[in-house]
């Protein structure tokens, strides 16, 4: 059964005509939902077979479109063939976080009809050893997308000021995150 704290709500009475004297509506919304092409950013590589060309796409999309004083997360949408699709700024932070939540980071890659996703971030500091909230992160959108059979196959922080990067995958900690969901 279904409980809330404000009231004894059950499964059975959720959907019980209201209370009388309860104006109803006559018009109920309908929505639309698309994914928009914003913008483009020109790139040589229609695939990519490692964190290393995933790199400058990122810090291309930062410098062109995003606020590189500031830390952004970002998402590369991939196809089944790990074609890329598109790219998505997901969150502008501040100095030394940028806030993420997973149904934000999904919500791109669900329109896009995406298979696969590269997380990634910069840190405005240069520092690109991932803190503990980025490994938290990275853990709970696995978690999310794997329920949405979307593959997560890397997480990168890349620097803006030199040519610098962190791989979750190549440190085995996207495989670990992987094999603590089995």
């Amino acid at each position: 059964m279904l409980k809330t704290k404000s009231n004894d709500l059950t499964q059975q009475n959720l959907f019980k005509a209201p209370a009388s004297g309860v104006a109803h509506r006559k018009f109920i919304s309908t929505f639309r939902v698309a994914l928009v092409k914003d913008r483009s950013v020109s790139f040589n590589r229609r695939c990519l077979s490692n964190s290393a060309q995933a790199r400058p796409l990122i810090c291309k999309l930062i410098e062109e479109h995003g606020n590189s004083d500031r830390e952004q997360f970002c998402i590369l949408i991939l196809s089944a063939k790990n074609e890329i699709i598109g790219l998505n700024i997901v969150s502008i932070g501040a100095l030394f976080s940028a806030q993420v939540a997973p149904r934000e980071v999904l919500k791109a890659a669900i329109l896009a009809n995406s298979a696969a996703l590269i997380l990634a971030h910069n840190h405005p500091s240069s520092d690109t050893h991932p803190s503990p909230k980025d490994l938290a992160v990275t853990e709970k959108i696995i978690k999310a997308a794997s329920l949405l059979d979307i593959q997560v196959h890397e997480h990168l922080i890349v620097s803006l000021f030199d040519d610098n990067y962190y791989s979750f995958a190549d440190n085995g900690i996207i495989k670990r995150i992987y094999d603590k969901l089995k």
